[in-house]
């Protein structure tokens, strides 16, 4: 194990720390959950239930448990919480962008940490955006594969338990503000743009070297004046570099939001902009908040951008549908925002953080016990401790068992 780049994670963590503490004093005199019976917000946590329903039967075993910390080589760490204490084990990053991801992570931990009395859990948490395979009976010593906490899943990983991603706490290199702060600074910018004054067009900026966008080069865009789509290579110095910063958008009626390998953590934040946002379902990726989604009420749905065909028949009949029906457009656009300030609060995500740890620890049929490769939260944001996977302590099922 080594130490990160401690100098970069003090300067990222220092506002966070500040903001949400002046010591690292957790929340051990009781929790406060919060109910919001019929309504659009008390909707948000079913999520929970449908993302455990694999384990309600089984319960979940520290075999289980320690099945994908032994297995699982991807950017992760584990996590438990012990009489009120978080600590964080073996915590591993690819170097590219991972090490910011798990700090923000680790700063929403600390935040419902210490809004909420907490009960004792103990699970894996990844985060990079492929969500592993179901390894049961791939090793004799764990043979059944546990729940992992991750930020997307396709709806066949029903091993995998959804939690808020990191970009609630900013999105570093993107530079983007957090969650919270973009919530005021984009509706500052939308109220700037009533809709009468937006342009009456489709609207998209992002890299074409990802997913299937590169069928974008097929696509003459002379002969769609309904479209402003905008495609370029990062990865090509001769590309020119068309980058749309996030408030330039609210200055257009609708907004497509077409994710590159995964999902796209920008959905909600195209919400915000009080436009019409058209997103394109590619793959079956879902995030922990999508069964809020409602086709035709707060977003358009569309079958996944896989053609050329796609772009030039389908997507150009859905937003000649919206310009013809432009007080239904409308109507979609403040449901979503209204989706995006409201159901998506701090103080609900902070919820659905609370109550997913909950709904956990109450299938777990296991002491928590420290494990010797963690460290206390506080350490692991100031100073974080990376392991190598291979170094990970795994008594219950060695690494050598599994199957490769």
């Amino acid at each position: 194990m080594r130490r990160a780049n401690t100098a970069l994670y003090q300067v990222l963590t220092v506002a966070w720390l500040l903001r949400l503490c002046s010591g690292l004093e957790f929340n051990t005199s009781g929790a406060n959950s919060v109910k919001f019976p019929d309504s659009p917000t008390e909707k948000l946590f079913t999520q929970i239930t449908t993302d455990l329903h694999r384990f309600t039967k089984t319960g979940i075993h520290l075999d289980m448990v320690e099945q994908p910390y032994c297995s699982e080589t991807e950017p992760s760490f584990r996590v438990q919480i012990l009489s009120g204490q978080v600590y964080i084990a073996g915590e591993v990053i690819d170097w590219h962008n991972t090490q910011s991801r798990n700090r923000n992570v680790k700063l929403q931990l600390l935040d419902v940490a210490q809004h909420y009395r907490l009960p004792d859990a103990d699970f894996l948490l990844l985060t990079g955006d492929w969500p592993p395979e179901d390894r049961s009976g791939q090793s004799t010593g764990c043979p059944l594969q546990g729940p992992v906490f991750m930020q997307t899943k396709q709806r066949r990983h029903d091993h995998v338990l959804l939690h808020p991603d990191h970009t609630f706490t900013d999105w570093n290199e993107a530079s983007t503000p957090g969650w919270y702060q973009q919530q005021y600074l984009l509706a500052e910018a939308a109220r700037a743009v009533p809709w009468g004054s937006k342009i009456g067009k489709l609207f998209f900026a992002g890299n074409i070297d990802t997913g299937n966008r590169h069928i974008m080069r097929d696509v003459d865009l002379k002969h769609f004046p309904e479209y402003d789509l905008r495609v370029w290579n990062w990865k090509d110095p001769n590309s020119p570099m068309k980058f749309v910063k996030l408030p330039e958008h609210v200055k257009y009626k609708y907004l497509l939001n077409w994710p590159g390998n995964t999902y796209s953590a920008r959905l909600k934040t195209l919400l915000l902009c009080n436009s019409t946002v058209v997103h394109s379902q590619i793959g079956g990726w879902v995030e922990f908040w999508y069964h809020t989604l409602e086709h035709g009420k707060n977003i358009v749905l569309t079958k996944g951008i896989e053609q050329t065909s796609d772009v030039t028949d389908k997507m150009h009949k859905v937003v000649k549908k919206l310009v013809k029906n432009e007080n239904t457009a409308m109507r979609i656009a403040a449901a979503g925002a209204d989706l995006a300030h409201n159901v998506l609060s701090v103080e609900n995500v902070r919820e659905y953080w609370y109550r997913l740890i909950v709904a956990y620890a109450k299938l777990q049929r296991f002491e928590v016990e420290r494990h010797p490769d963690a460290v206390s939260l506080g350490e692991s944001l100031t100073g974080p401790v990376i392991w190598r996977f291979e170094d990970r302590t795994c008594k219950m099922c060695p690494q050598n068992t599994f199957k490769r």
